[in-house]
């Protein structure tokens, strides 16, 4: 099995995203979250704002306490979703929804994580000992077509894709993926373009970390026949700058050589 630097090693060699690819474990106990050897945060922050500082490079460690955002605190386990989350009046209340009942079945469907955690543990996914439970990207169309790709060459089509737009990070990247042992893509929302100040250009994928290497796997199998020549030697150059051994052959994508 490899270990999380060669995975995201050969994450950034193939597609050249510039944001570090995030590991998330749940720390389900208050001594899991005692042994977490990363630091806390040191003031309340949101869920996406802590994921954006982590594809930077920083490592934290949150609580219920430390956790700015209620729809993340809910979405994540940190607290369970009272009544009004529940009926969808939260939802109806932000004016996203035409009604009441379709922000309930938003609320129904999105998969809100039902087991309550007592805090989470980000850190970038190559300084991982140990092993996370979802692993977060954040990248352009073209890279998260090929990441894509690459979960397809394996598993076939993604069948539990879900997106509204909305709890792009918290929901859509984190819970959903650890809820459904699939890969989720979201576009974000507005609340983490916002706060965490994405480009227009990103956007997100979560994948449970037991499926990652396997994606990884068919997104290498897939190099030649998917890439152009000049992207394929742009692959080398970010695989020989690294040291990793990643061979190419030029001249036979499927669709034109150069």
């Amino acid at each position: 099995m490899m270990n999380p630097k060669a995975l995201a090693d050969y994450l950034y060699c193939a597609t050249g995203m510039d944001n570090r690819p995030v590991g998330i474990k749940f720390l389900h106990s208050a001594e899991d979250y005692r042994q977490s050897a990363v630091p806390e945060v040191r003031s309340r922050i949101s869920y996406c704002t802590m994921i954006k500082l982590t594809t930077r490079g920083n490592s934290f460690k949150t609580d219920v306490g430390k956790s700015l955002c209620p729809g993340a605190i809910r979405a994540l386990g940190l607290e369970p979703p009272d009544s009004l989350a529940r009926s969808g009046k939260r939802y109806y209340g932000l004016g996203m929804y035409d009604s009441l009942a379709i922000a309930r079945n938003v609320f129904t469907a999105a998969t809100v994580l039902e087991h309550q955690v007592f805090g989470l543990q980000t850190q970038p996914l190559d300084e991982w000992e140990d092993l996370p439970d979802v692993v977060l990207l954040i990248a352009n169309p073209g890279q998260a077509m090929r990441i894509v790709q690459g979960y397809t060459y394996h598993f076939g089509l993604c069948p539990n894709i879900r997106l509204s737009g909305n709890q792009g990070i918290c929901l859509e990247l984190t819970a959903r993926p650890f809820a459904t042992n699939d890969l989720n893509l979201s576009l974000l929302c507005s609340n983490t373009r916002f706060s965490a100040k994405w480009r227009d250009s990103e956007l997100g994928i979560g994948i449970p970390f037991n499926k990652l290497e396997l994606v990884v796997d068919g997104l290498l199998r897939t190099i030649d026949p998917s890439e152009t020549d000049r992207a394929k030697a742009e692959i080398a150059q970010r695989a020989a700058q690294r040291g990793v051994l990643l061979n190419v052959t030029l001249g036979n994508c499927y669709y034109r050589t150069k």
